[in-house]
């Protein structure tokens, strides 16, 4: 299923759904390059998701050095436990900046107050 998009204040949200696995991979980049020029952060809401497997965690770690690369900083928020788990499981979790919510992650990238 095609990830939402939403872009403002220099922060792009992209929601996924279901699946982030081998077959999502190869017919969907996890953030569209059209994208990358709108925001320098990228916020992945990963609420929907019910499993992420090996293809979809290595395009996560892509997509981060990509953007660290640019200089634009990347996130997830909302995971499960069982995603969670998986992150743990696959000794990634900590390159990962993760909140619970958009508004810790809005917080922690351009400060202020929390919305």
């Amino acid at each position: 299923m095609e990830p939402e998009y939403l872009c403002e204040d220099n922060i792009c949200v992209i929601s996924y759904k279901d699946s982030i696995d081998f077959e999502f991979c190869q017919t969907h980049p996890l953030i569209k390059k059209e994208y990358t020029a709108k925001a320098d952060f990228f916020v992945l809401d990963l609420k929907q998701v019910l499993f992420i497997d090996s293809a979809g965690i290595g395009n996560m770690v892509g997509i981060f050095r990509t953007l660290d690369a640019q200089s634009k900083k990347l996130c997830l928020i909302n995971i499960s436990p069982n995603i969670r788990r998986v992150l743990q499981i696959s000794e990634i979790e900590h390159v990962f900046p993760i909140f619970d919510s958009l508004s810790d992650a809005r917080f922690h990238f351009l400060g202020g107050y929390k919305i």
